[in-house]
């Protein structure tokens, strides 16, 4: 019985370890021709980023994390960065979220992501 339950509790610590992003809001600035405050609205899988100051949709990504590497895939937006998917190492921290690029063949895309930090939202 003390094997099924410590099994239990490593098996649950891993799935939340590596699901640190999904269900979680964070509020930054892109860098775009002129500054633009977004929200990245972490789902189950799914990533959306939309204006702070009226709410509209930008891109629909879906991703992954797995320790402390997110993978992003657009599937809709204003982007150029079609099929191709990004990976950037995260860390969370005091609340804000920096994003540092590993590997992403959209430039426009790991230009405005690389180096920025984002602060949680409710």
């Amino acid at each position: 019985m003390k094997k099924i339950t410590l099994l239990l509790i490593v098996i649950i610590g891993t799935l939340t370890a590596n699901a640190q992003l999904a269900k979680s809001k964070w509020k930054g600035t892109l860098q775009l021709d002129n500054p633009l405050e977004v929200i990245f609205d972490f789902g189950k899988d799914s990533l959306f980023v939309y204006t702070v100051a009226d709410n509209s949709a930008l891109e629909t990504m879906t991703f992954s994390d797995s320790d402390k590497v997110l993978i992003i895939k657009k599937v809709y937006g204003q982007s150029d960065c079609n099929e191709v998917e990004g990976k950037y190492k995260y860390e969370i921290k005091n609340d804000e979220l920096l994003l540092t690029l590993i590997a992403d063949d959209c430039t426009g895309r790991s230009q405005v992501l690389n180096n920025t930090k984002w602060s949680k939202s409710k």
